[in-house]
């Protein structure tokens, strides 16, 4: 009976940790990990939406986390040894563009998160691709480079371990994951009717 018990508790708890690994198995993918050389130092980057999927309509931002990466396993920021970078603040900027728009921003300290930085809150309007330019200078070294996401694949964009140039003294490493572009809400029990579309409907009755 005691050996039962002991088995049961075991098979709970390593389910417990299941339910509590799949999540951040999930969510670790939802965004954009690029491994970077500027000037001749390591930085590992992830690019992300605030809430992930992120529909029409919906309050949001972009996130962006800076780390010095752990070079036994560079592509990973939870490994050991990976440290956050913290000051770039003062650096760096991103430019959220979508068709003919583009809202320029700061990249601001996330609150209690260290090499987390984060865009002014935007809505996106339309089910469109999205691209996040982050420009500014890291290391010494001028930075700038743009991140579209994928309206087709998404987060399942296949790695790209190619070593791509992307400007002088800024070599990409390594590419992993990709951004989900916004998508409609579902309207119930009635259809949804985005900010955007009352906005043409109340333009095109004006004369």
């Amino acid at each position: 009976m005691t050996n039962k018990i002991l088995m049961n508790m075991v098979l709970c708890f390593g389910i417990s940790a299941l339910l509590l690994v799949v999540p951040a198995l999930q969510s670790s993918f939802a965004h954009q990990i690029a491994l970077y050389s500027i000037n001749g130092k390591d930085y590992l980057m992830e690019v992300e939406w605030a809430n992930e999927p992120v529909a029409v309509d919906d309050k949001t931002n972009v996130v962006l986390t800076v780390a010095s990466p752990n070079m036994t396993d560079p592509t990973n920021p939870e490994a050991d040894g990976t440290q956050p970078i913290t000051g770039l603040e003062n650096s760096l900027k991103v430019d959220i563009m979508a068709g003919n728009k583009t809202l320029s921003s700061n990249l601001d300290p996330a609150f209690g998160e260290l090499g987390v930085y984060e865009s002014e809150t935007f809505y996106p309007t339309i089910p469109t691709t999205f691209s996040f330019r982050v420009y500014g200078d890291i290391n010494g070294t001028s930075f700038d480079n743009t991140v579209s996401c994928n309206p087709i694949l998404g987060e399942d964009v296949p790695p790209d371990n190619s070593t791509v140039t992307i400007s002088n003294g800024v070599d990409r490493k390594a590419l992993i994951g990709g951004l989900e572009c916004p998508e409609d809400r579902t309207g119930l029990p009635e259809p949804y009717t985005s900010q955007f579309e009352i906005a043409q409907m109340l333009n095109g009755t004006k004369t």
